[in-house]
């Protein structure tokens, strides 16, 4: 199951931007975001759980 990843519009800006100036970080950037829709537990990124008291709980 993939996970959809919503990007605002500032965002959005901010990559285009990036996608000129520096191409390299913009690519790995895209890479991050595709990984996060598939794996968003786990990944690239190495992500760490929320410390102390966890939201709903």
């Amino acid at each position: 199951m993939a996970y959809r990843v919503i990007i605002s519009p500032e965002a959005a800006s901010d990559l285009q931007r990036l996608a000129k100036s520096e191409p390299n970080v913009f690519a790995k950037a895209n890479r991050f975001i595709t990984e996060l829709k598939d794996h968003p537990k786990t990944g690239l990124g190495h992500p760490e759980p929320l410390k102390g008291k966890p939201e709903g709980r």
